[in-house]
């Protein structure tokens, strides 16, 4: 997904898969958009009024951040159609891509407060999330792959932790 939700006040958030992006969604719509019908089926972004997508150079731009081990394991649950295994080889969301945002937001602890820096002032409802019964139990050998996968977003994921400069 490189979907970039802009809102009204300018400012933008790039869509990433198994991060809160359908609750953003679906809140920025409701609140920005009400006219706009949104079917159960497909994401919510298929349904934003314009067409923006990420290519780097975008300007203003915001993005959540998830643990890169949990963001695989959701992906893992929510992309059945696939075994543990060939998502390891080819996992279906890649890494997320490097740019200069302006923002960066921890899934999930301030989903609301990046609904706020997007100008929604409703309280955004969890949408779309993956029960955890679901999700695969990775072996250490697996976790390690998947670290090696998504080595600079566990590194991102880290400093945010850590309230380190990025």
């Amino acid at each position: 997904m490189s979907e970039i939700l802009r809102s009204p006040n300018g400012n933008g958030l790039l869509l990433t898969p198994r991060s809160g992006s359908h609750s953003i969604c679906v809140a920025a719509l409701e609140y920005f958009w009400p006219e706009i019908e949104i079917k159960d089926e497909g994401h919510p972004a298929w349904y934003l009024p314009f067409n923006e997508r990420w290519d780097g150079a975008n300007t203003n731009i915001g993005i959540i951040v998830r643990n890169p081990i949990e963001r695989f394991r959701s992906m893992v649950a929510h992309k059945s159609n696939l075994t543990l295994e060939e998502h390891l080889n080819n996992p279906a969301y890649p890494p997320l891509p490097k740019g200069n945002f302006a923002q960066y937001f921890i899934f999930e602890d301030q989903l609301q407060e990046c609904a706020y820096w997007l100008g929604i002032e409703s309280i955004l409802d969890k949408i779309d999330a993956t029960e955890d019964e679901s999700k695969p139990v990775l072996t250490p050998e697996q976790e390690t792959i998947v670290r090696d996968i998504y080595i600079d977003d566990m590194i991102l994921w880290e400093k945010l932790q850590n309230k380190e400069k990025i």
